[in-house]
């Protein structure tokens, strides 16, 4: 069997500078390392190897990547290409997927592993799009792998946002690995040195194709416009040397001051009017692919008919809710979506063709959406709407900026998507050369519209064509769903209560029933999650979620930018750490120094009245 896991060099982003007076981003000094959810896929490859397996990284990127392929050797791969060359450049995501695809076709794996994103760009896309390219089902977010080899398929749980499914896909496949699927082992000194005595091979654009137009900025649909850099904008007032009580009541009544300064600034009257004009038909038309639990409309959805709908003033478009299932949805998911601010249901129905990540719903979609092209086509910026959006652009060579966390309408008309980079201390407005625009959204950043319309939308059912992928998909197996510690409330959560390692595992019982004092659903760190103390499910940041509560609260978190990446959306953050120094205290409104132990019951205690006053608790 032969593996290939694709590698990404890329800077160490908690080593970058920021100028933000001369709008400058200071690279010069910092050390380069293989991208951690790549180095994950390369342990994986290794544990995986049988017996005349062979193991191929292969990175793309300039010449010193070569350096990274050195460690790659080092972990135990069989062989390193790198693929460098000028006219690669500029190159976005699918650019970068043509690219790698046509390097691998040349070696005809039978298992592509990637790493789940990129920790500069924090995208998503090169593995599904990579996939779609080469017509191989694929699996996103996996945590466990294993090979039947006797029956060429794979076995391998993907984590989702609300738990964990089971899928089985046969082999040629693309996999893109998360946390857990392999150690975070390092190669030592020895290692290293006979590495060096090892050959990258070398591969140019040439060697690839005579079309060079297929690469760099000629062959990406997306450019991006400008950068712009995000100050930090918190107060880092910290409160030292006082007794629980004194500091709980001191944060209490600052919290206060600021939460009625934020709602003075507009925070409570950004919500878009349903009432607004609504238009039908058109060729400028907005569709949101909608996500639904048993419970109706994900929050999310809702989000992104609210950006739609706010919209629509200067596009006059019609706003479609799209709704992939089996059969019609019922009337209240109507109402929910009609409310929201949805012209237009269109139900595809997705009856018997597996996994909503799969290939067939992928093609499906994609037919539906050349039939009939709208303006802008929105997904949630989940573990299914990444991966559908993802192959949908490769299908149709489309440009798609992942994780986005606004939109704007410039004054051309264009749709400039604001994507964060660079752990968030960077937005890159984002522009596409291709029509529809397709865009993945964060959960937890976005408004819905104010439910104020009266009537249902119209409603729509397409019949799904028959999939020509049938038997090359992967197939869902089982699905299982963590429930457990408020996993599903934390992108629409009022307050949230974050825990990290200086909790400890058995202070957390103790504090999540702090946390239910004021109704709050708890999150966590990537440390803690490895330290398997809390599931994944409830992790907070660049490798978990984003949320943007109203209060978050944060407590024994050391404030590693992997994380507050994830909060940076949020109203005010409180926290409480023993460590002075910790950097949690700059990335906060307000913090405690102290035992959590001592300070977090009467902080609990005192907040309370100002949360409830603002509807919070």
């Amino acid at each position: 069997m032969k593996i290939a896991v694709c590698v990404k060099y890329v800077p160490v982003v908690s080593r970058i500078q920021f100028d933000y007076e001369n709008k400058v981003i200071q690279r010069e000094g910092v050390p380069s390392e293989i991208n951690p959810f790549d180095l994950l896929g390369i342990n994986m490859a290794v544990d995986l190897k049988a017996e005349g397996d062979t193991i191929i990284a292969l990175s793309m990127g300039p010449p010193n990547a070569a350096e990274g392929l050195t460690q790659c050797y080092a972990l135990g791969v069989d062989r390193a290409v790198l693929l460098s060359d000028r006219a690669l450049a500029g190159s976005d995501t699918l650019a970068t997927a043509q690219a790698l695809a046509l390097a691998l076709q040349r070696e005809s794996p039978d298992l592509i592993v990637c790493g789940r994103n990129s920790s500069d760009a924090e995208t998503g896309q090169v593995g599904p799009e990579l996939a779609e390219l080469m017509g191989r089902p694929h699996i996103s977010n996996v945590r466990q792998l294993d090979i039947d080899r006797a029956a060429n398929r794979i076995l391998a749980e993907r984590v989702t946002d609300e738990g964990y499914q089971v899928l089985e896909c046969p082999l040629p496949a693309v996999v893109c690995v998360t946390e857990g699927a392999g150690q975070e082992r390092y190669p030592g000194r020895a290692e290293m040195t006979a590495a060096e005595a090892k050959s990258v091979e070398q591969l140019t654009c040439a060697d690839l194709t005579d079309d060079l137009s297929l690469f760099g900025l000629e062959g990406s649909p997306t450019w991006v416009e400008d950068i712009r850099l995000v100050e930090p904008d918190r107060l880092g007032v910290v409160i030292r040397d006082e007794s629980p009580e004194d500091a709980a009541r001191q944060v209490a009544d600052l919290l206060r001051e600021r939460l009625a300064s934020l709602a003075a600034g507009g925070t409570d009257t950004d919500a878009p009017d349903t009432a607004m004009p609504h238009y039908s038909g058109g060729e400028r038309s907005i569709w949101i692919v909608a996500e639904l639990t048993d419970d109706g409309v994900r929050h999310v959805t809702l989000e992104m008919l609210g950006k739609a709908r706010a919209l629509t003033p200067i596009t006059q478009s019609e706003v479609v809710a799209v709704v992939i299932g089996s059969g019609a949805p019922g009337p209240g998911v109507i109402k929910q979506l009609a409310e929201g601010g949805a012209d237009r249901v269109l139900t595809l129905d997705a009856a018997g063709l597996g996994p909503i990540c799969g290939r067939s719903v992928a093609e499906s979609l994609s037919n539906a959406i050349a039939a009939q092209p709208p303006y802008a086509v929105l997904f949630a910026a989940t573990a299914d709407g990444r991966d559908l959006a993802a192959r949908i652009a490769a299908r149709q060579r489309l440009g798609l900026t992942g994780d986005a966390i606004d939109l704007e309408i410039n004054d051309a008309g264009q749709l400039v998507q604001l994507k964060p980079a660079l752990g968030g201390n960077v937005v890159a407005p984002i522009l596409s050369k291709t029509l529809p625009n397709l865009v993945t959204l964060r959960p937890g950043v976005l408004t819905p519209a104010m439910p104020e319309r009266e009537g249902a939308a119209a409603i729509e059912m397409e019949a799904i064509p028959a999939a020509t992928c049938e038997g090359t998909d992967a197939i869902l197996v089982s699905e299982h769903f963590a429930e457990e510690h408020g996993a599903l409330d934390l992108t629409s959560a009022g307050v949230v209560v974050g825990l990290g390692m200086g909790v400890g595992e058995e202070g957390i019982p103790s504090a999540q029933r702090l946390a239910s004092n004021i109704g709050a659903p708890i999150a966590t760190t990537r440390n803690v999650v490895h330290s398997g103390w809390l599931p994944h499910h409830i992790q907070v940041g660049i490798s978990g979620r984003t949320i943007a509560p109203q209060v978050y609260l944060a407590v024994g978190i050391r404030g590693a930018f992997n994380h507050t990446v994830g909060i940076q959306k949020a109203g005010v953050i409180l926290a409480i750490n023993r460590n002075h120094r910790a950097a949690i205290f700059r990335a906060a409104d307000y913090g405690i120094v102290g035992d959590w132990n001592e300070y977090l019951p009467a902080l609990v205690e005192a907040i309370g009245p100002a949360l409830a006053e603002y509807g919070l608790a």
